[in-house]
């Protein structure tokens, strides 16, 4: 199996998504930077709204009978399996791009998912530099711990941009709307044409983190397709 810089621990029609950006002002394209914890320009230094997606059930950290087994955090569709919601976004997950206008599409894709009947296809259509997709699940149960973000990917064609060099998954910890702690494939995003593999990231989260963040970015021209997300708990320290 190819794997990234880090390898892993184990081996309908189109919708478009992004509708509602299109009157994006300068205070939504700080949060779209906010959210996918990248650098806004001093020009964009006004506070974000704080996030109004839907936040996953908290799910309480039980001790697994292997002392060294990983803890399993519940996602919503994890395989993009699920329904799409009114706003064209699939369930459980929040789409956004840059400002500007329509960069970014998000579709559910039957054409060779990695399991299940369906990934999520992403393609960049506009000059926006980056578009994501992302989930937010309470920090509460997993404040001092440590967590691992993975999932598949495969892209088609992916060029990058200053931002990063193509494709890419981010897990992040939020504390009032702003990033807490970061963890993101930027440098190493993948570039070109690859096949399915898994890819993960790691992060601790602070003390004070409120809301966990999990998804994928696209930086810049090509095609990813994301598919069998999973966040688990690393056991404590013994």
């Amino acid at each position: 199996m190819a794997v990234n810089s880090r390898p892993a621990a184990n081996g309908c029609p189109p919708v478009n998504a992004l509708s509602f950006v299109r009157a994006v002002t300068g205070v939504a394209t700080l949060l779209a930077a906010t959210v996918a914890g990248l650098d806004p320009s001093p020009a964009q230094a006004s506070p974000p709204a704080l996030p109004t997606a839907p936040v996953a059930a908290a799910a309480a950290v039980k001790a697994p009978t292997d002392p060294k087994a990983r803890t399993v955090v519940p996602l919503t569709n994890p395989g993009f399996e699920g329904a799409i919601a009114s706003a064209g976004q699939p369930e459980g997950w929040v789409t956004i791009q840059h400002a500007g206008d329509v960069s970014y599409l998000f579709t559910p894709d039957h054409d060779a998912p990695r399991s299940g009947k369906r990934s999520l296809r992403v393609d960049n259509v506009g000059p926006e530099p980056y578009g994501a997709v992302y989930q937010i699940v309470d920090a509460a149960p997993y404040r001092g711990r440590t967590l691992v973000f993975s999932a598949w990917m495969k892209t088609k064609e992916t060029k990058g941009n200053r931002f990063g060099k193509g494709a890419g998954l981010k897990l992040q910890a939020m504390k009032n709307g702003y990033p807490d702690a970061v963890k993101q494939m930027r440098r190493d995003a993948i570039g070109g044409t690859t096949d399915w593999t898994r890819y993960e990231l790691e992060l601790a989260v602070p003390a004070d983190a409120q809301q966990i963040e999990v998804g994928m970015n696209l930086f810049g021209p090509g095609t990813v397709w994301l598919d069998d997300a999973t966040l688990e708990v690393l056991p404590p320290p013994r």
